[in-house]
């Protein structure tokens, strides 16, 4: 059976997952040579320039707020990064992304980096759909 949930972000259409795609893959780090994350974005995505604002699925704050947990090559390697449409920065990056991480933080004086990567995929899981390009899904 498939799983069936409405999102208010898709003007309230109904999204309909397979029962064998219904976890993303872990998120993972890889290892940037620039930590210019937009360029490393768009070499690997040109046709989303313009049409979206690049991502951090495990944000930047992280390195100052848990010092020495991640490295800036893993911050801004592809791999952490994710595209977002325009239309639906404001409501999706910076308030319901927003206010998972502040509730990770509160909860959260110390982390590891699998704990970090959990919580990012527990984001992806909810709105993968709304990425350019989506999240893989694991079979």
């Amino acid at each position: 059976m498939n799983k069936k949930r409405v999102s208010p972000l898709t003007g309230g259409n109904v999204i309909t997952i397979p029962k064998n795609k219904r976890s993303v893959k872990m998120a993972e780090f890889g290892h940037a040579s620039t930590a210019n994350y937009k360029k490393t974005f768009f070499e690997a995505h040109p046709d989303l320039e313009g049409k979206v604002i690049v991502h951090h699925t495990v944000e930047q704050q992280v390195l100052t707020r848990y010092p020495g947990i991640v490295t800036e090559e893993e911050m801004h390697s592809l791999e952490n990064l994710r595209g977002i449409p325009h239309e639906l920065n404001s409501d999706l990056h910076l308030s319901r992304i927003r206010k998972e991480w502040n509730r990770f933080y509160k909860e959260n004086q110390r982390v590891t980096k699998d704990q970090l990567l959990k919580k990012a995929t527990e984001i992806d899981e909810k709105y993968t759909h709304l990425y350019k390009p989506p999240k893989e899904w694991k079979l």
